[in-house]
């Protein structure tokens, strides 16, 4: 069969474009030229091939930390549905009594344990939770005005810190998500939306909390500093994106709660647009009515560090024929594991921050990215 010229000019260019359309189409926005190259070169390799890709949440699909960033929200508005007991006990689960690390002493440089500042506590929940929390005799903004809550405020948001820098990470991780005690899955999850929303809205920068100085009670004043803002990543929602149209699966492995990191991840106000069933993390114990419990769900895998590999070889490797994924995303030194586990990881994302990390910068596979701090944005020069 003969084909004329123009016939065969015609052909030339629908096989142009049909290569073109079925290429991966990843926008540019501020992606280092050369990472945005090997991401789509990675998705066109293996589309519609019966492959995943795995990434963390905090400081890799997003900028900053959304657990942290709930934690001070829901001080700063004493959303708490427990009792001073429940609180009580809370703060102090599973936390050894020996002093905190050097780097956590009070303003005279003395030390504090959880003892003292848990006694501390308890005096400012008490106030708080019968003035405020339960009966609403004063309004938000009076309260907020009171010694009280400013040294709640300071020694409570102190505690994190020092709890995080002075032990392992089986102690500290699950601390914090002990203070949703009481509340209901869909009440933690309004609760993340409204955190979120603040802190996209905040901007990003660093503050200094301090506790009362005039009730200084036994842990004494403390003073701490800390980050604010979040900042969504419209480079990684995009190739969260270009991936799953492509047929390889996107999953979220990360140290947050699980239900927090689903509003973040699939709500479509965010732009990720997940499938919450694709998405593990942190999870409390449930009671029948719906209600967190403050104990720690071990049906499932502590998703730091060791337990993300867990997680993944436990829950995601089995629907893909037992391969790993092609691809790990991660920032710090609890997705190292994660990163270097599989044999079939191809590529590892890694978005970089000072000191984490430097260990696999030299890793033939590692494409490395980096953020302006002051802005949250990717930096395309690197």
């Amino acid at each position: 069969m003969k084909f004329s010229m123009k016939k065969l000019i015609g052909l030339l260019v629908f096989l142009v474009m049909a290569f073109a359309l079925s290429a991966a189409n990843l926008d540019e926005l501020r992606w280092v030229p050369k990472n945005r190259e090997a991401l789509s070169k990675l998705i066109d390799e293996n589309k519609n091939q019966g492959n995943y890709v795995v990434f963390d949440w905090d400081y890799t699909s997003i900028y900053q930390d959304t657990q942290e960033n709930l934690f001070r929200y829901q001080i700063d508005n004493l959303k708490f549905k427990m009792t001073p007991a429940q609180f009580s006990k809370a703060i102090r689960k599973d936390i050894p009594l020996d002093n905190f690390a050097k780097d956590y002493v009070n303003v005279k440089g003395q030390p504090i344990n959880i003892t003292k500042i848990a006694n501390d506590l308890d005096k400012r929940y008490t106030f708080l939770y019968n003035n405020y929390i339960k009966t609403q005799k004063m309004s938000l903004e009076k309260i907020k005005q009171t010694e009280e809550f400013k040294d709640f405020r300071g020694k409570l948001a102190f505690l994190y810190e020092a709890i995080g820098g002075s032990f392992s990470h089986d102690v500290a991780y699950p601390w914090v998500l002990y203070l949703f005690e009481n509340m209901s899955v869909s009440e933690v999850q309004k609760l993340a939306k409204e955190a979120n929303d603040f802190g996209i809205g905040n901007k990003l920068g660093k503050y200094v909390l301090e506790s009362s100085d005039k009730l200084t009670g036994e842990a004494g004043k403390v003073s701490h500093q800390y980050k604010s803002g979040l900042r969504t990543q419209p480079e990684t929602a995009n190739l969260f994106h270009e991936f799953e149209k492509n047929g390889i699966k996107v999953y979220i492995v990360s140290a947050s709660l699980e239900d927090i990191v689903k509003v973040f991840a699939s709500n479509k106000s965010y732009g990720y647009n997940l499938d919450e069933e694709k998405i593990y993390a942190m999870r409390l114990k449930i009671s029948a009515d719906d209600v967190l419990i403050d104990e720690f769900n071990e049906d499932y895998a502590f998703t730091q560090k060791e337990g993300k590999s867990e997680t993944i070889e436990r829950f995601i490797k089995d629907k893909y024929e037992g391969k790993g994924p092609i691809l790990v995303g991660g920032d710090a030194l609890g997705d190292e594991s994660m990163l270097t586990k599989f044999k079939d990881t191809e590529v590892l994302l890694i978005m970089k921050r000072e000191g984490k990390l430097d260990n696999l910068v030299n890793d033939e596979r590692a494409l490395i990215q980096h953020r302006n701090l002051q802005t949250g944005l990717l930096d395309p020069q690197n």
